[in-house]
């Protein structure tokens, strides 16, 4: 399986020169990932800073990989009952590396054109943790910042 750490599309941070962004994104889920198109294509250096999954979770571990592995149960149901459509068959087995494999590549793909996208629109990734100075978390980062939205409510420095 492609990491998106190491696809060569990826236009991934890893300086530890102080560069300038007008947004900072904590998190890589959908919200953020639109919210970073929307801005890029309004010509602003964006960063989005992202620990694991590239898009979140859904097309990653939830969603996606579940509604995929739930569509071959439904073709096998399909199969096992092929009878009722006016299909015959000797038999059939099911392979569940078989299964697995379709998922993992469905995710693959949607991991490659999240990275394609980056060099496009001006977007730029870092693999890792965001603290933000002075929170419980602790650390600081190398820059300035004036305005931050989290999770539904905003604070000004």
């Amino acid at each position: 399986m492609k990491s998106t750490e190491t696809s060569p599309s990826a236009q991934v941070l890893n300086t530890s020169q102080p560069e300038e962004f007008d947004l900072v994104i904590l998190g890589g889920g959908t919200g953020s990932t639109i919210a970073a198109w929307t801005f890029a294509g309004e010509g602003k250096r964006v960063a989005v800073v992202e620990r694991k999954y590239i898009g979140g979770s859904c097309p990653n571990i939830a969603c996606l990989p579940s509604k995929n592995i739930i569509h071959s149960a439904k073709v096998a149901s399909y199969f096992r009952r092929s009878e009722e459509f006016g299909i015959t068959h000797d038999g059939f087995t099911i392979e569940m590396s078989g299964v697995g494999d379709r998922k993992r590549k469905m995710v693959v793909g949607l991991n490659e054109m999240y990275m394609e996208n980056l060099p496009e629109d001006g977007r730029r990734v870092h693999f890792g943790n965001g603290p933000v100075p002075g929170s419980e978390n602790g650390g600081s980062h190398p820059g300035r910042w004036d305005h931050t939205s989290t999770a539904g409510r905003e604070c000004d420095r």
